[in-house]
């Protein structure tokens, strides 16, 4: 079998999709379609959340069409979206079994959070975090 080439970060563009800024989810959320060079080769998605006092902050969401995986596609879009979003702060969720998403996120500077229960994964990215 054949390996897939990886791509370049000047080689993925993120456009605007239908209901970025002001989507179903309100205010502060946005969708991206994501592009390899003229290609269409996935989504990914920050909606706004908040819990009690704290800022608010984005929660990501990233979907790579099944035949463009293992590219890193999912890194170069998880930062290029952060980069992207209002928020200084933008969480990622996922299955703890789902490898290929931690270390795609893992590559575009998010970090595990501490302290969890349960299945799921939970990380975050924070803006300039070289300054912090």
């Amino acid at each position: 079998m054949k390996s897939k080439e990886k791509v370049l970060e000047k080689d993925i563009t993120l456009l605007p999709g239908k209901g970025s800024k002001n989507s179903v989810k309100g205010p502060g959320s946005f969708y991206w379609h994501i592009f390899h060079k003229n290609q269409r080769v996935g989504r990914v998605y920050i909606n706004k959340a908040t819990k009690d006092s704290e800022e608010a902050y984005g929660v990501i969401t990233i979907e790579i069409n099944q035949k463009d995986r293992s590219r890193g596609i999912g890194s170069i879009a998880y930062k290029k979206a952060c980069e992207l979003s209002e928020y200084s702060e933008v969480l990622a969720e996922m299955r703890k079994t789902n490898k290929a998403s931690r270390i795609a996120a893992e590559r575009a500077g998010f970090q595990i959070k501490k302290d969890q229960k349960g299945g799921q994964l939970k990380m975050i990215w924070k803006k300039n975090r070289n300054e912090l």
